[in-house]
């Protein structure tokens, strides 16, 4: 996680220091919504494990569909601040007015990743809770190296407005790598 944060700072550095700032509050303010998340994650691994070993496919499903409907419900929450209230949450730890400027922006379009990030971050916990390394690592990778920073690089060259659009972009790609692979599983665990 430290590894893609420096690099998306070195890229906002080059823009000016309040983007960088910006991307530091999101972190602080994400936590909120995704320590959820990532507490409802660990807490289905062991569920899932049991159940998978026992061979109770159909169980596997139903917990991962309800972790992934009660997450996207959660996460609801989370595009709702992001979307209507992003002044009022980065004026908790700053007034500048140029933070506020690119934050409010920046704010809008990450808030659209929240519910995707739903999906790339509950199916790589499903396949390690099944022992399928791979596919979860993968996940996990691609999420942070192999789309983040590459399309957060790539914007950056069109602008500091456009670099926000990679944390959407990556985790409905993750997301929907995700989906293909759990798919692909759930056909060959029903014949």
């Amino acid at each position: 996680m430290t590894l893609y944060i420096v690099v998306l700072n070195i890229i906002l550095a080059g823009f000016c220091d309040e983007a960088v700032t910006v991307l530091g509050l999101y972190y602080k303010i994400q936590t909120f919504f995704f320590i959820p998340l990532f507490a409802l994650q660990t807490c289905i691994v062991p569920v899932l494990s049991y159940n998978y070993a026992r061979k109770n496919n159909d169980r596997c499903m139903k917990i991962v569909s309800t972790s992934i409907g009660s997450s996207v419900v959660f996460m609801l929450i989370g595009v709702f601040c992001f979307e209507f209230l992003p002044k009022p949450l980065i004026t908790l730890f700053s007034s500048d007015k140029n933070v506020l400027d690119i934050g409010i922006h920046a704010f809008r379009i990450i808030g659209l990743s929240f519910v995707p990030a739903v999906f790339s971050l509950i199916y790589p916990v499903f396949f390690q809770a099944i022992g399928a390394a791979k596919p979860s690592v993968l996940l996990a990778i691609t999420r942070q190296l192999f789309c983040l920073i590459p399309i957060f690089a790539v914007l950056s060259l069109i602008g500091l407005n456009y670099v926000w659009f990679a944390f959407p972009l990556s985790e409905i790609i993750t997301g929907g790598i995700g989906f293909l692979l759990y798919a692909k599983w759930k056909r060959n665990a029903v014949t």
